[in-house]
């Protein structure tokens, strides 16, 4: 069930992990309660929000900036639920959360230096047609300036594999100089559906930041079009892609050139025999039920993530007097 993103008041039974919580009620304590909502989530990963970003990741309520300022301004109900820190919003007794978010982007900057620096020779790898930053990056908040940058990859279709291997191949050569890569999603541009939908997966789309590829980066968004369904303010990032220069550029048309018939099948084949099996076999003995690895999707999510937030969102609901059905009393 997905809650229709609507300047009214939803009116339907709220399903844990599958949408956000409707509330039969007024336009403005739908607004509260999505502003609480979206500050529930974000909390579950430490991370107060500025009000740009609560109006950004409304869950399934579509209002302007200044209609989320005038509430969080105005509702005495947020008022004894949150704490406020210029800029930052967070769930009251949480304030120590706006120190821990300034270290996070201190850390962060320093990270998208790397990831910028490494996503741009991923992008002149051969068959490769998009490169992103997701996962903690990609909202400035990674553990430390050692964590992990975590890269989605889209491949022309028949080279995934081939694709992932040679940024393993690079992985493994910066890893020597204290830098992690994890292109842990590797797919190819003809199976672009990130389905199922979920609140999760739609954030995981709206907070990636393309760096490669901003053409598939707007159809992605096009083909997962019920993001909007959840997140209706998140829109798409604006920023352009620097200039691939013309070496780069010269030597991916080579090898491609040389890649696209029998050397490049042979090889693609070879890593799929290779990899598929053994990553198959990794992922069933971790439990990893968010993983999937096919001819055309190399998902090594090893742990399902996405449910276990969905059902801490869920518990944290309740815990903020949000269940189905009751509205928060101030």
């Amino acid at each position: 069930m997905v809650v229709r993103a609507s300047r009214e008041p939803a009116c339907s039974a709220y399903e844990p992990g599958t949408a956000p919580l409707p509330w039969p009620c007024s336009r403005a304590n739908g607004l509260a309660v999505a502003i609480l909502q979206a500050i529930v989530y974000a909390d579950l990963f430490d991370y107060p929000l500025k009000a740009p970003e609560i109006h950004r990741f409304l869950p399934g309520w579509s209002a302007t900036l200044a209609e989320v300022e005038g509430c969080l301004a105005h509702d005495r109900r947020l008022g004894v639920r949150l704490g406020a820190a210029a800029p930052f919003w967070f769930l009251a007794g949480r304030d120590h959360l706006v120190a821990v978010r300034r270290q996070r982007e201190s850390s962060a900057a320093a990270l998208w230096a790397s990831a910028r620096r490494y996503a741009h020779l991923i992008a002149a790898l051969p068959f490769v047609k998009m490169v992103a930053v997701t996962g903690a990056l990609a909202v400035n908040n990674p553990s430390s300036a050692q964590d992990d940058i975590d890269l989605l990859i889209v491949s022309q279709k028949g080279r995934v594999w081939l694709v992932r291997g040679q940024a393993v191949l690079l992985v493994r050569a910066v890893r020597q100089l204290g830098v992690t890569l994890c292109p842990n999603y590797v797919l190819a541009d003809h199976v672009l559906d990130f389905g199922p939908p979920s609140l999760f997966t739609a954030h995981e789309l709206a907070q990636l930041v393309p760096l490669y590829g901003w053409d598939l980066y707007r159809r992605i968004l096009a083909i997962n079009h019920w993001v909007a369904h959840y997140l209706p303010n998140a829109g798409a990032h604006g920023e352009g892609e620097p200039e691939m220069g013309a070496l780069l550029r010269s030597s991916k048309r080579v090898l491609e050139a040389a890649l696209s018939w029998r050397p490049g099948d042979g090889l693609e084949e070879w890593e799929q025999r290779r990899k598929i099996p053994r990553l198959t076999q990794e992922a069933a003995a971790r439990g990893g039920a968010g993983a999937l690895f096919t001819p055309d999707i190399c998902k090594g999510h090893m742990g399902d993530h996405g449910a276990k937030i969905l059902q801490r969102f869920a518990e944290a609901l309740a815990a903020h007097g949000l269940p189905a059905g009751e509205a928060p009393h101030g």
